[in-house]
């Protein structure tokens, strides 16, 4: 697998997310993305790990990482 067939996955995953064809609380439970499966992980995952998603087909797995929000630079004073 290369990053460019990772990158279609991953995207056509999130689109398919945005247009509300993935059931479950949320959108997290499992769909089939071209021969992958993909899926969301739990909000509380996501907010500790930054992993978001993963999809994944019998030899391969991709995981989709967003940054990890430092609570220091997330609190405001007031």
């Amino acid at each position: 697998m290369n990053c460019g067939t990772a990158l279609q996955v991953e995207n056509e995953y999130a689109a398919k997310i945005r247009d509300g064809q993935v059931q479950g609380n949320g959108g997290g439970a499992p769909v089939a993305v071209g021969g992958w499966t993909c899926q969301g992980y739990p909000t509380p995952e996501v907010l500790s790990t930054g992993n978001a998603s993963q999809c994944h087909t019998a030899s391969a797995a991709i995981v989709a990482v967003l940054p990890v929000p430092n609570p220091a630079s997330t609190l405001t004073t007031g």
